[in-house]
């Protein structure tokens, strides 16, 4: 099917607004690293660079290796274009209706948290029952790192709570 005739019958994609959000509010929270290397925070056998990738993205990063702030973006927006949009948008079958502050928080907690995550959590399954409330509210659950309370995690639920609430 066309991409017209796909938006005309299933609204609104995972493109443009909720994208740049998304990428925005990243950039920002996440912060740029140029060099990949472990962060005490994680797991002993993550190495984070860029924007929040994480050898789970490439396995084929080395600690040490360098990226630039436009490489760096530009992985950013692939990543939540092909990585992490679609599956999110696949599993809740609302997600193409709701404004970009919503789609761009619900993706940006896929990005952290895993689409997977989303969608099978208390999250995908209010918001596959139209209770948007009851969904962005669950996203206030996950403030954990390591088994610890993270004031940064919950600073970030709460700001991608307040834009999942937004109807724009």
């Amino acid at each position: 099917m066309p991409i017209r005739g796909h938006i005309e019958r299933h609204g609104r994609k995972w493109a443009g607004a909720g994208v740049g959000l998304c990428c925005s509010f990243l950039m920002v929270r996440e912060g740029y690293v140029p060099v990949a290397h472990h962060q005490r925070i994680d797991p002993s056998n993550v190495i984070t660079w860029c924007y929040g990738r994480t050898n789970y993205d490439d396995p084929t990063v080395q600690a040490g290796t360098r990226f630039s702030k436009e490489d760096c973006k530009q992985e950013l927006i692939d990543d939540l274009m092909n990585r992490y949009g679609p599956p999110i948008q696949a599993c809740i079958p609302q997600f193409v209706t709701y404004g970009p502050h919503r789609q761009a928080a619900l993706v940006s907690a896929g990005y952290n948290l895993g689409a997977g995550r989303i969608c099978n959590s208390a999250v995908g399954q209010k918001l596959r029952a139209g209770d948007v409330k009851g969904g962005c509210d669950a996203l206030l659950v996950y403030v954990y790192g390591n088994g610890v309370k993270l004031p940064g995690l919950e600073k970030r639920r709460k700001d991608e709570h307040a834009m999942c609430l937004r109807e724009d």
